[in-house]
């Protein structure tokens, strides 16, 4: 990707990983959760997290049934159930029916998986991790940039907004991102940086333009060394890279790439065969 033209206006140092933080295991009839602003089903999964990395639950036991979790939370089942998922996600535990929940690991792998079907999805995973700004920038577009971004010839001005995604503030670096936004919204610029959440969101609102299509393109492509090294790769690298394109009637929103380590991320998609194919049939 050639290095676009730039005038920088916001740069920020980048959040270090090397953050370290004890957890003590709380009594098993202490249930009790601070809390916060993240989904209860995520509070949940954290408490259990931290059971696990202190041995509470040892590798190879079973952990307690969704039945007894759901009274010690005071929780609904499905809450319960996905926090149970999320744990299975990140390779804590291995769930099977008629056999329970059983801790396989005490810590967490490193292949990240993302499994989404709506916008909502995709705003949830954006509420479950943390984004750290690196710069913002205005840049003209290279023809091979804008060709990706909008289908136009280049030369046009865009915001570049550049960071990392984080599994957690202090935990793991999943994915390098770069988001080209409209040069429209460059008085909400620093709002925009300053947000937790889904970019996307905030421009939708901000333009009262609806989102009606989310276009995806994945590709195994090298990873540029500047962008592996926050990552902590080592040069020669590939990516996986994944490019979303999200389009209102009138024009593409946002365009962003995010540049995944290429053995530590998984897509998936689920293809369900339809009642109308199954009649046809």
């Amino acid at each position: 990707m050639a290095s676009p033209r730039a005038a920088n206006f916001i740069r920020r140092e980048p959040r270090s990983a090397d953050v370290v933080q004890k957890y003590q295991c709380e009594p098993m009839e202490n249930a009790n959760i601070v809390l916060d602003e993240r989904p209860r089903y995520m509070q949940i999964q954290k408490a259990l997290e931290e059971r696990i990395t202190a041995g509470a639950y040892p590798v190879g036991t079973l952990m307690p049934t969704e039945v007894e979790l759901t009274q010690e939370f005071m929780a609904s089942r499905s809450t319960v159930r996905e926090a149970l998922r999320q744990l299975s996600n990140r390779g804590y535990v291995d769930r099977k029916q008629g056999v329970g929940t059983r801790v396989i690991s005490s810590a967490t792998r490193s292949n990240y998986q993302q499994a989404f079907t709506s916008l909502e999805e995709l705003f949830q995973v954006s509420k479950e991790t943390y984004f750290a700004v690196l710069s913002a920038e205005v840049v003209r577009l290279s023809p091979e940039i804008a060709s990706q971004v909008d289908g136009s010839s280049g030369d046009d001005e865009w915001i570049l907004i550049s960071g990392v995604r984080w599994t957690e503030e202090g935990g793991r670096p999943i994915c390098y991102v770069q988001s080209y936004i409209p040069k429209q919204f460059l008085p909400q610029i620093v709002e925009l940086t300053e947000y937790q959440g889904p970019f996307f969101a905030f421009l939708e609102r901000q333009s009262g333009m609806p989102i009606e299509q989310v276009v995806q393109e994945i590709r195994a492509v090298p990873m540029p060394p500047e962008f592996g090294r926050h990552l902590g790769l080592r040069p020669g690298s590939w990516s996986l890279q994944l490019l979303r394109r999200y389009i209102t009637a009138r024009n593409v929103l946002i365009a962003s790439f995010n540049w995944h380590p290429s053995d530590q991320m998984a897509y998936v998609m689920q293809i369900h065969r339809s009642r109308d194919d199954d009649q046809e049939n």
